[in-house]
């Protein structure tokens, strides 16, 4: 057993689950504060209990991706952070919604939100992207929240079915386009669609690494061979919409919102699928210095399919 479980008698599998349940309801979106949700997520992830038994089933995931990752880390660390972030993060990024105004300012740290309002000004479309890094959920409701009543985002069907957007308030939750996983056709008019708001002025929300279209693209990202889909660099060349990267990370009961300058677009004059390969390289560099700031932000399954790619 481990030591702080015989210190800790409430820290069982059984209660814990139960914990757990209770912040992935509806109801525990909407009662359980933003600082004590995360201060309750920081001490129980550092737990031995929580590394060696309730995440026993993810310790290998962790421990392969350190083998081949470049650089050498703390593994206690890593384990630890990266349970920490994908412990509960779906109840992270809900409950942002149900902040009070005061609470909200306190808790949401954002920089760079100066040129994403000059570009937003201009009443041009905007790509918002994000990332399976951190928590790009939160943006959902974070720019919702900051007035932006029309921002978009695209979610495949179980995302727009998912607890932690049902528990989303009412007043925060964003627009939404449904990506269903169906053939060619259905990702044309998602793509038809979201060209369509992007000409109108609205804000768009993707994931760069998300599964909206086929991947066309292969690159080498930390000495693996990683497909791309470029779905975000085809709708701004086809709408001469900005591609803005956002990143949303926790840190110590505060949510870090860093809104990057807007991606290269290239020379209109040049040619179309250089534009594109290149504006996947900027994004894919992009990713790869934030994975290097700190794996243990990384998404679970990211990770793995990291672990699953062939060497460059």
């Amino acid at each position: 057993m481990c030591n702080d479980s015989m210190k800790n008698p409430l820290l069982t599998k059984k209660n814990i689950r139960r914990i757990t349940e209770f912040f992935n309801s509806e109801r525990g979106m909407k009662l359980i504060p933003y600082g004590l949700g995360a201060k309750y997520i920081s001490w129980f992830c550092n737990t031995d209990f929580a590394i060696q038994r309730f995440f026993k089933k993810k310790l290998p995931i962790v421990l392969e991706f350190l083998e081949t990752f470049p650089g050498k880390w703390d593994e206690k660390k890593v384990k630890s952070g990266f349970f920490t972030m994908n412990y509960l993060h779906g109840w992270r990024s809900s409950s942002i919604s149900h902040m009070s105004g005061m609470t909200f300012k306190r808790r949401v740290k954002i920089t760079g939100l100066d040129v994403f309002k000059q570009l937003y000004d201009e009443k041009k479309g905007i790509i918002l992207l994000g990332t399976h890094y951190g928590l790009p959920a939160a943006s959902f409701s974070i720019f919702p929240r900051l007035g932006y009543s029309n921002f978009y985002t695209i979610l495949g069907e179980k995302g727009a079915e998912s607890v932690k957007f049902k528990g989303m308030h009412a007043k925060m939750k964003p627009k939404v386009l449904v990506f269903k996983r169906g053939g060619e056709s259905d990702a044309f008019s998602m793509l038809f669609e979201a060209k369509e708001l992007l000409e109108k002025g609205n804000i768009l929300h993707l994931l760069g690494d998300g599964s909206h279209g086929r991947a066309s693209h292969t690159l080498n990202f930390l000495g693996k061979l990683r497909g791309y889909r470029a779905t975000f660099a085809e709708l701004a060349l086809l709408t001469d919409s900005p591609i803005i990267p956002v990143f949303i990370t926790p840190e110590k009961g505060k949510i870090i919102v860093d809104i990057s300058t807007p991606l290269d677009l290239g020379d209109p004059e040049a040619d179309r699928e250089e534009r594109v390969q290149n504006i996947v390289q900027q994004y894919s560099d992009l990713l790869e210095e934030k994975w290097m700031e700190n794996p243990s932000f990384i998404n679970g399954g990211f990770m793995e399919m990291y672990n699953r790619l062939i060497q460059a």
